[in-house]
């Protein structure tokens, strides 16, 4: 049944990007009758055949609408709209990269859709809205520039999260003490690395009880080079976490050393 509904969804198509299997291009327009439902900004539910599966929007993360242990987050719905908005004249295609699936069972895909007569990728005008932060994990990053070149361009424009928080700064020992009223929320925290842990490929940056968490990657090698005394500017959004309170970076973009 599950082979039956991705025939009904997708027919493969005609011609290929270089280094793409065969499989990595769909386009969804060649299937009439499927349901396209947006459950969030990075993720929408396709019904086609009594099947349903669910897409998991590549390299970016829009704030949460409806995480099981998090408030409704700070632009969430904003993204929600305009991933509405984009998808509008339904899908023209999608692209897989080196992993299809997640650990949740969702299909990993770049999403294009048509807007205005010119066929865009999703995932990027998100990105270059405001509305999204990089989050690239191995090995799918074949559009990472174009992400990272989006996200850049909205954080110089001051779209969206980036003029938010440009309006909120916060030292640490201010963000922990609002915790409780900023989770979710998009701030400029100011940190003097207290403490500097990596684990395997995770890097957490403290002071107090506040603290900047990164993944080891090719956008995030200059948070990797923080060391204990720096003073850091980051820019994300502020989590609750066992420890305290955390603000996760997803590249480089997000953060700049202070001068002393």
């Amino acid at each position: 049944m599950r082979n039956l509904f991705l025939a009904l969804l997708c027919a493969l198509a005609t011609s290929f990007a270089p280094g793409l299997s065969p499989a990595a291009k769909a386009p969804l327009a060649a299937s009439p009758g499927a349901e396209i439902r947006a459950v969030d900004g990075d993720t929408i539910e396709i019904h086609a055949g009594g099947e349903r599966t669910r897409v998991r929007y590549l390299l970016i993360d829009t704030p949460e609408l409806h995480h099981p242990t998090r408030p409704v987050e700070e632009l969430g719905e904003e993204a929600l709209q305009l991933n509405l908005k984009l998808l509008a004249g339904g899908i023209s295609r999608m692209e897989y990269d080196r992993e299809r699936n997640d650990r949740y069972g969702r299909s990993l895909a770049y999403v294009f859709a048509v807007r205005e007569g010119r066929e865009v990728m999703v995932n990027e005008e998100l990105a270059a809205s405001g509305l999204a932060l990089p989050m690239i994990i191995n090995p799918n990053r074949r559009y990472s520039e174009r992400i990272l070149g989006a996200v850049d361009a909205a954080r110089t424009a001051g779209r969206g999260l980036w003029g938010r928080s440009a309006l909120r700064t916060f030292s640490a020992a201010q963000a922990w003490s609002e915790a409780p009223y900023l989770a979710g929320v998009f701030i400029t925290l100011r940190l003097t690395v207290e403490k500097r842990e990596l684990s395997r490929n995770r890097l957490v940056l403290r002071q107090g009880r506040t603290s900047i968490v990164a993944y080891r990657g090719e956008e995030t090698e200059g948070i990797f080079s923080v060391k204990e005394g720096d003073r850091v500017v980051a820019v994300g959004k502020l989590v609750l976490s066992y420890a305290g309170c955390e603000m996760p970076l997803g590249s480089d973009l997000q953060l700049r050393l202070e001068e002393r």
